[in-house]
């Protein structure tokens, strides 16, 4: 009997759902090909933004929707949207992984910022598998420096458990130094266009003083963790904890600000040890709306330098020519090389105490990161032109 009613609830859903207006096609000719960007995440955001305003200044026929999850996660995206000119169809999260939404009437592509396998991933990688039994052209892009499934892998996430079910994947770096274990499949996808990520953020001009309490005389370093990914080992997580309290502690001319990943919530949900305290320490809580609209490059461009552990910001801080160092402890980061790579505590006092130095000094291999690890040139445009060309 319990049986029978969750069934007949799962058709009445499966009903509203499809019943559900699809704001896709209305603001353009019917008949007109469109190109579709969807958005899962709210760091999707960060990579679908400039190919949007791309083209739409080409005069591109566009739809853009997003999973409600992460509109109501991230206030910034409704703002930045509509800033730009783009209102967006909002979906429902659990039919997009269902196959119900969108309605793919009259799309002649559709591009995401993260699709694959991966259980964060389902609705894009759901969405892509349905264009491509439609004929549609499908297209996705690295969405971080180690990403899973092409340029990082490890015991948790071995060659061949993350695949990509579009037909493209636009890459940030050249196709042939991509890792030798990449699956052919994988490789066999990807064209190398650079990174699509504005440089700076549309919030990158908002005044530090209007929110950090520290002395404007004080440099700032701001302290990147993504600490909640399974690669760091409880030795390393502990290290860095201590490294950054007593880094700060020994220089009170400096104000150190973490902020925690935006989804992983490591220092201020996940954690319930000791968080590291001294009077020059900022934690930045991503769940405190004040700190919302704050992203990465927000804050690198207030930054005098940037403490990280491995992950995109690295490549942020670098294209920004801000000076960054990579907290790596005991692991093997030759894709990081030749920036700072910290090891211990004593890199940490090192690498602080550098800022008393002219800037430039600091920016000891930034420009040879850069060129050995992204493709130079428009990224953006590269995309819009490969992807109409194709319509």
């Amino acid at each position: 009997m319990i049986q029978t009613i969750k069934v007949q609830l799962s058709k009445w859903l499966q009903r509203l759902i499809r019943a559900l207006p699809n704001r896709l096609f209305n603001d353009s000719p019917v008949g007109e090909p469109k190109i579709l960007l969807f958005m899962n995440l709210p760091q999707d955001l960060d990579m679908l933004l400039p190919l949007a305003e791309q083209l739409k200044k080409e005069n591109y026929p566009l739809a853009v929707a997003v999973s409600d999850k992460a509109w109501n996660q991230s206030p910034r995206m409704a703002h930045l949207l509509l800033k730009a000119g783009i209102e967006p169809n909002v979906l429902n999260h659990k039919a997009v992984v269902a196959g119900l939404q969108p309605s793919l009437r009259g799309i002649k592509a559709v591009v995401t910022a993260s699709e694959s396998t991966a259980n964060a991933h389902k609705g894009p990688h759901t969405l892509t598998q349905s264009a491509n039994q439609k004929g549609i052209a499908t297209y996705t892009m690295q969405h971080g420096f180690d990403n899973v499934g092409v340029t990082y892998f490890d015991e948790e996430y071995p060659v061949g458990r993350i695949m990509f079910a579009s037909q493209t994947f636009f890459t940030w770096g050249s196709v042939r130094d991509l890792p030798a274990e990449i699956p052919a499949a994988t490789k066999a996808k990807c064209v190398a266009v650079g990174c699509p990520k504005f440089i700076d953020s549309p919030f990158a001009r908002i005044k530090a003083d209007r929110l950090l309490d520290y002395p404007p005389t004080n440099a700032l370093i701001v302290v990147f963790e993504n600490l909640h990914w399974s690669r760091y080992s409880d030795d390393y997580r502990q290290q860095f904890l201590q490294d950054l309290e007593c880094s700060a502690i020994a220089h009170p001319q400096v104000t150190f600000l973490v902020k925690p990943h935006h989804t992983g919530l490591w220092l201020t949900q996940r954690y319930q040890g000791q968080v590291p305290v001294a009077d020059n320490l900022i934690v930045a809580d991503p769940k405190d709306p004040k700190w919302e609209a704050f992203t990465a490059p927000a804050l690198i461009e207030i930054a005098d330098a940037v403490l990280t552990t491995p992950s995109t910001v690295a490549v942020d801080a670098a294209r920004s020519h801000c000076p960054v160092a990579v907290v790596a402890y005991d692991l093997h980061l030759p894709r990081y090389e030749p920036l700072p790579l910290l090891r211990n505590g004593k890199d940490w006092q090192r690498f602080v105490c550098q800022l008393t130095e002219p800037r430039e000094n600091n920016l000891a291999g930034v420009e040879g990161f850069l060129r050995d690890r992204l493709i130079p040139g428009d990224a953006v445009g590269k995309m819009a032109a490969h992807i109409t060309a194709n319509l």
